[in-house]
């Protein structure tokens, strides 16, 4: 059934701005590789993969988005050019979490080797002391752990009591920032390597095409929103401001 679904997959909430195509043949997906030039890139980059796989904007049946946690920016960036595009072409948004997409992504599958008991941990570096993080199983968007802004002690404590003995793979900028910690909290982890350890558009797309029919994410480009987890800093040193 999927392979004849068309969905345009766009993911800006990391570094690396991707988009990705299902139902022309097997998944294609356009990696930029420039850090955060998401604004000037993404919407090229999506006309550029419809045209190369021959895709009229009319034959999609969705346009799926990363909607967060992750860059704030990148967050913006993605959602309103996935709200813009289903406007003008006047095509449903399939919304999808960031961090479970991760789970659905192609690296999940070869670096767990087809483990089904295995554990996705992407894992966002949010400072002051936090983390956006959450766990899964491979393919499967139900968490194990559930997505939020969480002091790294406490979800490592979380996580590892509803691991056990299942081998855990982490993900995320996360690795970066505290891959000491992580590895002394006496899990059974592995971290995914650094050209597959970020956000791409092929596990959006693959977690939209799992959700493509369902009406509760079925959106269109008024009702599609951003998840971040948490308020940005500028809005949240306002807030604490005007609270005074």
């Amino acid at each position: 059934m999927h392979d004849s679904i068309k969905i345009l997959a766009i993911e800006t909430t990391g570094p690396l701005a991707s988009t990705a195509l299902s139902g022309f043949g097997e998944t294609k997906m356009v990696i930029n590789e420039t850090h955060y030039s998401h604004l000037e890139e993404i919407a090229p980059m999506a006309k550029s993969l419809l045209e190369a796989s021959g895709c009229d904007p009319n034959q999609l049946d969705a346009v799926a988005v990363s909607r967060g946690p992750g860059s704030f920016t990148g967050i913006r960036i993605g959602v309103a050019t996935a709200k813009g595009l289903a406007l003008v072409w006047n095509k449903p948004v399939i919304e999808v979490p960031t961090l479970a997409a991760f789970a659905f992504g192609k690296a999940a599958e070869e670096i767990t080797g087809g483990d089904k008991d295995a554990i996705i941990c992407p894992l966002f570096d949010a400072r002051r002391s936090q983390v956006y993080a959450g766990a899964y199983k491979p393919f499967c968007s139900e968490a194990v752990v559930e997505d939020a802004a969480w002091d790294l002690d406490d979800f490592l404590a979380k996580l590892a009591e509803k691991a056990g003995k299942s081998k855990v793979y982490f993900f995320g900028d996360g690795c970066d920032a505290y891959k000491e910690r992580l590895e002394n909290r006496g899990l059974d982890c592995s971290f995914a390597p650094q050209e597959c350890r970020y956000q791409l558009a092929d596990g959006v797309l693959n977690l939209a095409l799992d959700r493509f029919g369902k009406e509760e994410y079925m959106k269109d480009a008024y009702t599609c929103q951003p998840e971040y987890l948490r308020q940005a800093e500028a809005e949240r040193k306002l807030r604490e401001k005007q609270a005074k």
